[in-house]
């Protein structure tokens, strides 16, 4: 891992609401390349990245994304959009990109007090109510679930059909959600067998359950009819509920995977909740409307599950500066451990009927 910038440590250990102040600042330095400086800027959130709800003088609203540093390369990011923007084509509603005043899809900015410049890029404001969050779970009585779930099912794989017959840009380029990513030894978001607050009879089972892991997503392949582009990070908070329909934003994490993971990672907050069982069939019935969906892709959804489940546990390993990261580490570490016991054990982990 390369060195972190001077400064770092001291960003690291300030208050969350001290580190998102400073990449305030840093928002409103990035908004002169939109000539939008003067603007209201409010957080919104702040976990990958930090993004900001800005109101121009004239009422107009976007949404500015602050990269996490070293997160994505600029060519990842500019094909993000271009996916986006493709998506959008054909009726999948996605936040619309606003350009600098320069053209470019992004701008890197600086700031005092910030350990290094931060990529940052700005959509149009993408109005909507939110399906639910991570933390929270999916609001709504069981059978306003269920429905919700089926429309996620039809988006999915309108998703998925676009990007398995899209013909990628030059240089297109984005993270792959494969077995190296999820339970290899460099994890996209972390190892979580470094996670410190683990308990010293869960670490035993969580690594059993990443080495089954690992055998079972190689042998299940990658071939072309279960995996393909995703969105990548298909969780409610993701999914925006507008008068004319969803609307799916955070692309962040869009790249190659199973397209069963993608169902596993919609599912996760209900398996925490213990109330996936009838979401999970909403949401194959609704996706096998559009496309096909094969029984294998619901025998590997265990497994997928699993892998989901890991790599969130590896996330504050990845983000020590996040106050929010390693508030959740304990919770996540419970949570997991037992989802990771019923795994190996052949029982069911809460996405059977």
């Amino acid at each position: 891992m390369n060195a972190r910038p001077e400064g770092w440590e001291e960003f690291r250990n300030l208050a969350g609401s001290e580190q998102s102040a400073r990449i305030e600042g840093l928002a409103r330095v990035a908004l002169r390349d939109w000539d939008l400086q003067g603007s209201d800027v409010e957080l919104v959130k702040y976990r990958e990245n930090a993004v900001f709800a800005v109101t121009a003088n004239d009422g107009e609203r976007f949404a500015l994304r602050v990269h996490r540093p070293r997160y994505r390369s600029d060519d990842q990011i500019r094909s993000e959009v271009a996916w986006m923007v493709a998506l959008a084509d054909v009726g999948v509603r996605t936040p619309d990109l606003i350009r600098t005043r320069d053209g470019g899809v992004l701008t890197v900015a600086g700031a005092d007090g910030v350990p290094e410049p931060r990529q940052c890029d700005l959509f149009r404001w993408v109005p909507g109510v939110q399906l639910g969050r991570l933390e929270d779970g999916v609001h709504g009585e069981a059978s306003e679930v269920a429905d919700t779930y089926r429309v996620l099912g039809r988006l999915a794989a309108t998703v998925h059909e676009h990007g398995a017959g899209w013909k990628r840009p030059e240089r297109f380029d984005r993270p792959a959600w494969d077995a190296q990513a999820l339970v290899g030894d460099e994890p996209a978001f972390g190892r979580f067998w470094e996670l410190s607050c683990l308990q010293a009879d869960q670490l035993p089972v969580l690594l059993e359950a990443r080495d089954r892991v690992d055998e079972r997503l190689a042998a299940f392949g990658q071939t072309a009819d279960r995996y393909g582009l995703l969105h990548g990070d298909f969780l409610p908070e993701n999914v925006l509920m507008g008068e004319d329909g969803p609307r799916l934003i955070d692309f962040d994490d869009c790249g190659d995977g199973w397209y069963a993971f993608e169902l596993a990672t919609a599912l996760f907050p209900l398996v925490v909740q213990g109330q996936a069982a009838a979401p999970r069939r909403a949401f194959v019935e609704g996706y096998r409307e559009l496309r096909e969906f094969p029984d294998w892709n619901l025998e590997i959804l265990p497994t997928m599950l699993m892998a989901r489940s890991l790599s969130y546990l590896g996330w504050p390993v990845g983000r020590p500066e996040m106050e929010e990261a390693q508030e959740m580490g304990p919770l996540l570490g419970t949570i997991v451990t037992s989802i990771a016991e019923r795994y190996l054990a052949g029982k069911p982990i809460g996405l059977e009927d």
